[in-house]
């Protein structure tokens, strides 16, 4: 158990420093948000209590790379792993389709609840770059559900 969460900080990490680092010096208004794949691969994966604490702790790392204030980012993300929580009974969430409309959706309901929640304005950013945001996060949702599925095959005994 313990090399899966270690193994999920170093991906972490090395997504903070995409989204915080590189993805800022290619566009300034882009967003691609992998951690929403993340999420759907623990509710999948990995039974609640590990999944929740994993997204607790994270987001509190995100928090601190992004300068959000305290407590919305991982409100977002908190309601986010609920919901899909609560959804993967309901829904086949190891389709592809379904990973990519749903981490693009979740990537477009955060930012306007953000923007209702913290009074944030979306429109200066501008609409296509939030949809190219969401699109590029429907992409890469499904690229981070399978990163977390071979870590738990690997590290997982049979």
């Amino acid at each position: 158990m313990w090399r899966i969460q270690i193994s999920l900080l170093g991906i972490l990490f090395f997504i903070i420093f995409i989204e915080t680092s590189v993805i800022p010096f290619i566009s300034q208004g882009l967003r691609v948000d992998f951690f929403i794949g993340m999420i759907i691969a623990l509710v999948i994966y990995a039974p609640f209590s590990r999944g929740f604490i994993f997204v607790i702790i994270s987001t509190l790392f995100l928090q601190a790379f992004t300068g959000a204030r305290l407590g919305y980012i991982s409100l977002f993300y908190m309601i986010a792993y609920l919901g899909l929580d609560l959804l993967k009974n309901i829904i086949y969430l190891e389709s592809f389709t379904v990973q990519f409309l749903i981490g693009a959706s979740f990537q477009v309901f955060i930012v306007f609840l953000a923007a209702i929640i913290v009074g944030m304005d979306v429109f200066p950013v501008g609409i296509y770059s939030l949809m190219t945001g969401a699109f590029f996060t429907g992409i890469v949702t499904p690229v981070m559900v399978y990163i977390v599925y071979r870590l738990q095959i690997a590290y997982e005994p049979a």
